[in-house]
């Protein structure tokens, strides 16, 4: 998954500057709650991560990580909490001039290693955006999560992602930006090979941050 995220900023970077193109990249500050729903198990808590984002002509790409440090929240069976690494990459392709289908990866993991259900899947899906203002361009993307890979073991036929985000030009090359997503797993586990049940996972992850265009 680190060579996927090394490979989207590679190809960001190899995009140097040239007519149709623009590269941003900048801080983030997170807040984010997960949660493991039939265990009860719910954290809330918040984090850094930066973002880097390059278009050339139709192709655009996308990255993102985060570090975040969770605790339970209040009615939550945990008792400790745990620090999770989130990856996000995009590779998109503009289809027309306010929508896109992309292709990319989420994976996030935990630490320590079993407190919390480390995951990995390839997304395939498409997004809008919209200019609102001069300057200012609103996003709406929605993922199908295929192949997703459990820490824990078990499946998830139905996994989707969404999110919205604003980015608005500031002054000169500084941008403002902010996203919300939101993700849902259908897992489903078979302990003990006594038949499956349901036990889904799913996460909120709110950024807001600066980026500097170059």
């Amino acid at each position: 998954m680190s060579r996927a995220a090394l490979g989207a900023l590679l190809l960001a970077l190899a995009l140097r500057p040239a007519a149709g193109q623009l590269v941003t990249v900048g801080p983030q500050f997170a807040l984010a709650d997960y949660r493991e729903v039939a265990s009860g198990l719910r954290y809330r808590g918040s984090g850094f991560g930066g973002s880097l984002w390059a278009r050339r002509d139709r192709l655009s790409v996308e990255a993102a990580v985060v570090r975040l440090s969770l605790d339970p929240a209040d009615g939550s069976a945990a008792t400790t909490g745990f620090t999770a690494t989130q990856v996000d990459a995009w590779v998109a392709y503009d289809v027309a001039a306010y929508a896109s289908v992309e292709v990319g990866v989420l994976h996030r993991s935990a630490d320590p290693e079993f407190d919390a259900q480390s995951v990995g899947a390839v997304r395939v899906g498409a997004r809008s955006f919209y200019e609102i203002g001069p300057g200012a361009t609103v996003v709406f993307r929605a993922n199908y999560l295929a192949a997703p890979k459990f820490s824990g073991g078990g499946r998830a036929a139905i996994s989707l992602d969404l999110g919205l985000g604003l980015d608005i030009r500031l002054a000169g090359r500084l941008h403002g930006t902010a996203t919300y997503a939101f993700n849902r797993m259908n897992r489903k586990t078979n302990p003990g090979g006594t038949g499956e049940i349901d036990a889904p996972i799913q996460a909120s992850l709110a950024r807001v941050g600066l980026a500097l265009g170059l």
